[in-house]
């Protein structure tokens, strides 16, 4: 009895503090996944294509940044990402203002002018910040959602299920 009173405390308050991170983290998301209603296309690029190469499995996230390297527009200290998203490439460049690349499997780049708190948000949500404190912050909300997720199967499967079935003959 005493770990059911420990457990439904434990998964009220510390459920509370971690919703509000896994809330930031949905919201940054959102916000993320759909940058294009409130940012400006980037008209200003000297280059809007790289090559690619003749086999698609050459094309890699080391191959596109070498490649944007090699344009002369764009340097190692200035890309700050480059993820793979589906069959095209996301690369975050630092500058006035910064620069969301995305690279397609033909080589076309489009670019879209990122907003100062789009990178504030960007940076909640991938915990790009060096800062060790927040990444500490991170590890714990993330072992403590797993613990809540474990000892809430424990705490809230029926007990029927636990106990041995009888059979009717």
């Amino acid at each position: 009895m005493l770990f059911k009173k420990w457990n439904r405390n434990f998964h009220r308050y510390i459920g509370l503090i971690v919703s509000v991170f896994l809330l930031m983290w949905a919201i940054t998301g959102f916000l993320l996944l759909n940058v294009p209603w409130y940012q400006e296309k980037a008209t200003d690029l000297k280059t809007t294509m790289i090559e690619v190469p003749a086999k698609p499995e050459e094309l890699t996230i080391a191959y596109v940044g070498e490649k944007l390297v090699e344009t002369g527009e764009y340097s190692w200290g200035e890309i700050r990402s480059i993820a793979k998203s589906g069959d095209s490439f996301k690369v975050y460049v630092s500058r006035e203002p910064i620069l969301r690349l995305t690279v397609s499997s033909e080589g076309h780049i489009t670019a879209l002018k990122q907003d100062p708190i789009l990178d504030f948000f960007y940076g909640l949500h991938v915990g790009e910040w060096e800062d060790l404190n927040y990444v500490t912050v991170l590890e714990i909300i993330s072992i403590l959602t797993a613990f809540l997720v474990i000892s809430g199967l424990i705490y809230f499967l029926p007990k029927r299920w636990f106990k041995k079935r009888e059979t009717k003959i």
